[in-house]
């Protein structure tokens, strides 16, 4: 079992926008060092493979060693040479909850992050644990050309400028590179991504900062990647099912591949894909007699060729 299922400890990010809260949600402090300060933490993250952030292996013959290291050394682990297309994991999970909005912001598209950025673009797409009655994201904008952006912006018009969409829990929205987007107050949501370290702030609400200053906004770098005319991305859910498990294919697009497994009894199907990195959001169960419980996060990796589950959960899974 060793390697095919290997369990990964969660990093932990702060931000303007975090209050700790995160931790009541799953039993994931014991991962946390002592020295760090709880107060300000706004989310986890449950699967990464730049050296910057990578996440500890917990588990098996590879236990101690880094997630990015793994895929260097033992790349049959994620599939075939043909399957390979980057230098490190091309996909990557968080998770966060806004105790306050998050900026409006975009990232960096491939053209322009390889040419300028020497790193890869960045896609993402959300998945919504939970949030308020009434509550939504930020996701594109109103603007047809550049020319009608930069008016929108010249009047600080950004009720105008910007799209809003309703949001429920387990709704999952793609945002392809290049998109206006930004989580509001309230919502607790899983990241799936490009992991791509590059964000460009385009407005903060004139908020300020705990030194008492404006956040750097980068308006211009933003204008260079912002797509116009914004084109909302569709999501064509896919299912599978045997027994008590159901695979939920909410994307599978050139960035990476999305999948929510409901897991109400028993029942296994074929892997998807080479890989999996793999979260579960709630409840407990099995894979493949390997006990999980909500917070866990694993990597699935190519040498197993069958799901088997059983218990009561949700898993988010993701590849690249």
């Amino acid at each position: 079992m060793e390697d095919k299922y290997i369990f990964l400890k969660p990093t932990f990010f702060k931000a303007l926008w975090g209050d700790g809260s995160i931790l009541k949600k799953y039993d994931v402090d014991r991962f946390i060092p002592n020295d760090m300060d709880r107060s300000d933490i706004a989310g986890l993250g449950a699967f990464s493979g730049l050296p910057s952030d990578a996440n500890e292996i917990l588990s098996g013959e590879f236990k101690g060693r880094k997630l990015n290291e793994l895929y260097d050394e033992h790349p049959e682990l994620f599939g075939t040479p043909s399957t390979l297309r980057w230098e490190h994991i091309p996909v990557s999970m968080g998770l966060g909850n806004a105790c306050s909005d998050l900026s409006i912001q975009v990232h960096p598209t491939e053209n322009y992050a390889l040419k300028y950025l020497n790193c890869h673009g960045k896609s993402e797409s959300w998945y919504i644990v939970d949030c308020p009655e009434n509550s939504d994201i930020v996701m594109g904008h109103n603007a047809n050309t550049m020319e009608e952006l930069d008016e929108y912006i010249a009047n600080e018009d950004w009720d105008g400028l910007l799209k809003r969409y309703p949001i429920l829990p387990g709704s999952y929205y793609n945002i392809q590179a290049g998109t206006l987007h930004a989580i509001q107050k309230g919502t607790t949501f899983m990241e799936v991504c490009n992991p791509c370290p590059v964000t460009y702030r385009f407005y903060d609400y004139n908020r300020l900062d705990k030194s008492g200053k404006h956040r750097k906004l980068d308006i211009e770098k933003a204008k260079k990647n912002i797509l116009v005319p914004f084109v909302c991305q569709n999501t064509v859910y896919h299912y599978r099912n045997d027994k008590g498990v159901t695979e939920i294919n909410l994307t599978d697009n050139d960035n990476f591949s999305t999948y929510k497994y409901v897991i109400n009894g028993e029942g296994k199907l074929s892997m998807p894909k080479p890989y999996l990195g793999a979260f579960v959001i709630d409840g407990e169960g099995e894979i493949d007699g390997i006990k999980l419980r909500a917070g866990d996060s694993l990597l699935i990796t190519a040498n197993v060729k069958e799901l088997v589950f059983k218990g009561r959960m949700s898993i988010l899974a993701y590849t690249g």
